[in-house]
């Protein structure tokens, strides 16, 4: 080691030591600034002196540098240098400084550990090689920890109670379906029926009233309602079979009617009402008579009604054995239930389209 090497070696106790005191080296380097290279007179981790640098470094006394390393094998380059130049009370010699100090801006940790590994390894005479650059370099690095991403306890309650009821729901929906297709039936058509008595024409004839009737007018039984004045001229009285309210009067006066035609519809006295409705005939087996189903009205006026009959559709043989052939015959897929209300339903009820629900698990 020569006598300058042990000199300075003095002066280095630590790296921490030699950041603090910024002793100064004349270790061989070159700096460039704005594209122009000039030589260093000496240099330490707190600045440089640089030679014949131009006056105008002081009319902007901050810029950036870079200083650069011949070795020899390889050269390095500490790039990214903030300096700040001191020109107070230094007088140029014509256009340029002969020695102009500058002093290091926020050196960062790879700076730092490169600068201090040129200074050592001079210092202690060794021979620089890339490999030390690069150890150097990346020693101080520090790589950013990546934040884990903290969970919001209540943002993830929230999902997950939104999750479940979600899931609940879905369930609760098919249970519904399949609860309601199991147990549930419901009528494909039904209406408010009475017990009535159809008057009819006893024989091709021209109908006169015996009075003006009208409709909810009260008749009694075997009461004389109207003539039947046949086209021979003979006549014969109609008598009302029944005790009641008219419903209807089918019939206007000295109008002629065929043989078995109406006359007049009676609302039995004392008849309740009671829903006739159909179901479909796979349902059949699933009801009995004393099950209580749900009615509704057009106007969603709801009651309940107790099966008080069920009639299934006509059998074949039964069917051809009528002595006049009904052209109202039930379909074949299809039952018939009657129903009576557990209260009593008004009168002006009849003849009103409802639906009826049945609940057959309840039962």
């Amino acid at each position: 080691m020569t006598d300058d090497k042990k000199k300075f070696a003095k002066q280095i106790v630590h790296e921490a030591e030699v950041t603090r005191q910024h002793a100064r080296y004349k270790i061989p380097a070159k700096v460039e600034i704005d594209g122009k290279i000039y030589v260093l007179d000496n240099w330490s981790l707190g600045g440089f002196a640089i030679k014949n640098a131009p006056k105008e470094f002081c009319e902007k006394i901050n810029r950036k540098a870079k200083m650069l390393f011949k070795f020899d094998t390889f050269e390095t380059v500490v790039d990214n240098l903030s300096v700040e130049f001191s020109c107070k009370g230094k007088v140029p010699e014509g256009n340029i400084f002969p020695i102009l100090g500058a002093k290091f801006h926020n050196l960062d940790d790879s700076q730092i550990s490169i600068l201090n590994q040129i200074i050592s390894s001079y210092i202690n005479g060794d021979i620089i090689t890339q490999e030390d650059i690069l150890y150097a370099a990346t020693r101080n690095i520090t790589y950013q920890k990546k934040e884990e991403k903290k969970v919001d306890r209540k943002k993830t309650d929230k999902l997950l109670v939104m999750i479940y009821t979600g899931v609940f729901l879905v369930f609760l929906f098919v249970g519904y379906i399949a609860y309601y297709r199991t147990f549930v039936v419901e009528t494909v058509n039904g209406y408010v029926d009475a017990n009535m008595t159809v008057v009819r024409a006893p024989y091709l004839s021209y109908i006169t009233f015996t009075k003006p009737y009208h409709i909810h007018d009260n008749v009694e039984r075997n009461e004389t309602i109207a003539i039947a004045k046949f086209i021979d001229g003979s006549m014969l009285p109609i008598l009302s079979p029944v005790s009641g309210t008219i419903y209807k009067i089918n019939v206007m006066e000295h109008q002629f009617r065929d043989t078995g035609e109406p006359i007049m519809t009676i609302l039995n006295e004392d008849a309740s009402c009671y829903i006739n409705a159909k179901v479909l005939h796979k349902y059949l087996k699933k009801l009995k008579v004393g099950y209580i189903g749900e009615v509704r009205t057009s106007d969603d006026r709801l009651f309940d009604a107790r099966i008080i009959k069920i009639i299934p559709a006509q059998e074949l043989d039964q069917d051809k054995v009528k002595i006049i052939q009904n052209i109202y015959n039930q379909a074949r897929n299809y039952d018939t239930i009657l129903l009576q209300p557990l209260e009593h339903i008004d009168a002006s009820l009849l003849d009103t389209s409802v639906s009826v629900t049945i609940d057959t698990f309840w039962q």
